[in-house]
């Protein structure tokens, strides 16, 4: 879970503020996660399989590539759109501060920062990133539960994804549940079946290994979880959009 991480890296690449009305809105393949604090909303975002509100002074985190609808009679936010280095996410989170006033704080200055883009202002604005993550940390930690019964399996998984051996049966296994409760029970709480979970980690993975620039596309296929690059490029194309060929040449910059 994003907000229960006590140490994330982290390349930001914009911070902005939005403020809009009566939208209605449909968000496709970004290729950014992002996190928001919301001044005044009460936004309904909903993906394939959940839908999420939000109230005046929350927080939430969006991961790349997750596709979702927002509509909202009023949104007004401050956003931090960035990449992450070890770190991969795919649903999103929010939640509610005990102390708002803290993360508005910190959000107003990092969006300051980011405006004037004094000499030095990414450093600045890194360190303000951080002060948001800890706090974030801090006031999430102990509200996000996780369920008891696929802590292990849900472990292993993300210890494991990108191994090519890896199956829903030996996941399942760590929680002693069977295959089927198991994909029962994760579904219920994550909102997506483990396979798709564990596909859309393992293109995550292999988008920042192409990005590295150290590795070949075989190469990148084998060190996410594909033993055969045709049925690798299969999956990264269905998620990304594009072949793992063409986003070497298309990859965001």
């Amino acid at each position: 879970m994003f907000f229960e991480n006590e140490i994330i890296s982290f390349h930001i690449l914009d911070v902005l503020e939005i403020d809009q009305k009566n939208i209605n809105i449909r968000n496709l393949g970004r290729n950014f996660n992002a996190l928001s604090f919301r001044i005044r909303s009460d936004a309904k975002i909903k993906t394939d399989n959940k839908e999420y509100r939000f109230k005046d002074k929350s927080v939430a985190f969006v991961p790349s590539r997750c596709d979702y609808t927002r509509s909202a009679t009023v949104d007004k936010l401050i956003a931090v759109h960035f990449d992450t280095i070890d770190y991969l996410a795919t649903e999103i989170e929010t939640f509610k501060p005990y102390a708002s006033e803290n993360l508005q704080r910190l959000f107003e200055t990092l969006l300051t920062i980011w405006n004037q883009k004094e000499k030095g202002y990414k450093y600045k604005a890194s360190a303000v990133f951080y002060e948001i993550l800890a706090e974030c940390f801090e006031q999430n930690s102990n509200s996000a539960k996780k369920n008891s019964k696929i802590e292990k399996s849900t472990e292993y998984l993300l210890k494991n994804f990108n191994k090519a051996d890896l199956s829903i049966g030996k996941i399942a296994a760590k929680s002693f549940v069977s295959e089927v409760y198991f994909r029962k029970l994760f579904k219920k709480e994550y909102g997506i079946s483990p396979q798709k979970y564990i596909i859309n980690l393992r293109v995550q993975n292999a988008e920042r290994l192409i990005l590295a620039g150290y590795y070949s596309l075989k190469e990148v296929a084998y060190l996410s979880g594909y033993s055969d690059y045709k049925y690798f490029s299969t999956e990264f194309k269905k998620t990304v959009g594009i072949s793992p060929s063409e986003y070497i040449y298309r990859r965001p910059i």
